[in-house]
């Protein structure tokens, strides 16, 4: 069993505020990135009468046996109507 130092934060507060910080930032940063380069949004006006889904950071610890991962994802979310 492998434990961590305060675990796995579940909001952006705790991961800013978290002791690996920047570790946690790394990991946001490289979500970020591979969002833009995959072309996974793009940023346009809003249309009137639609409201803007919310998003949230995920993030996890993945460990391979030698190495530990700081690992973030941005989900939306809205489930539409």
């Amino acid at each position: 069993m492998l434990i961590f130092d305060q675990g796995e934060p579940k909001t952006y507060q705790e991961a800013i505020e978290h002791a690996k910080k920047g570790d946690w930032k790394k990991a946001m940063e490289e979500e970020m990135n591979s969002l833009l380069e995959n072309h996974t949004y793009d940023l346009v006006k809003l249309p009137k009468g639609r409201k803007i889904l919310k998003n949230k950071w995920v993030f996890n610890l993945k460990n391979d046996g030698k190495n530990l991962r700081y690992k973030s994802r941005l989900v939306v979310k809205g489930f539409g109507k």
